[in-house]
């Protein structure tokens, strides 16, 4: 299953993505794995909580993340959550191919039985409508 948190910059996405995080981590009998451009929030989360930093990693567009998330589920099957803290931030992309992405993601996270949580800053209304359907509140 794939969630998708939206807002403006500025919005509160990481705040609430982390204290998401460190209240799932408790119910996870697997890996749990944060990924964010940057390091800078690792002291806020759990210690069992795998955070990746992407700066150093050079993924290139929805594809190069998309093989990177099939990468790691595919080499550890005991990862159960996964959560992309700023999409945009993550991965250089544009907004109006995100319902592909999502859709490729959705059927990875449901063969592999890992819920992924993305949070994303989207600008594109007609964006906003494509992806309803992966929209928390």
């Amino acid at each position: 299953m794939v969630k998708l948190l939206i807002g403006s910059a500025g919005s509160g996405k990481t705040k609430v993505m982390i204290d998401e995080a460190n209240k799932a981590v408790e119910g996870v009998r697997g890996t749990f794995v944060y990924v964010e451009s940057t390091d800078k929030h690792s002291h806020l989360l759990n210690r069992n909580i795998r955070l990746v930093a992407t700066e150093d990693l050079k993924l290139k567009g929805y594809n190069g993340l998309y093989g990177f998330i099939c990468g790691m589920t595919s080499a550890n099957y005991d990862i159960q959550k996964i959560y992309i803290d700023g999409l945009f931030k993550v991965v250089d992309v544009e907004e109006s191919k995100l319902y592909d992405f999502l859709e490729a993601l959705d059927k990875v996270s449901n063969k592999y039985e890992t819920e992924i949580v993305i949070s994303a800053t989207l600008q594109d209304e007609e964006v906003k409508k494509q992806v309803e359907k992966f929209v928390i509140a």
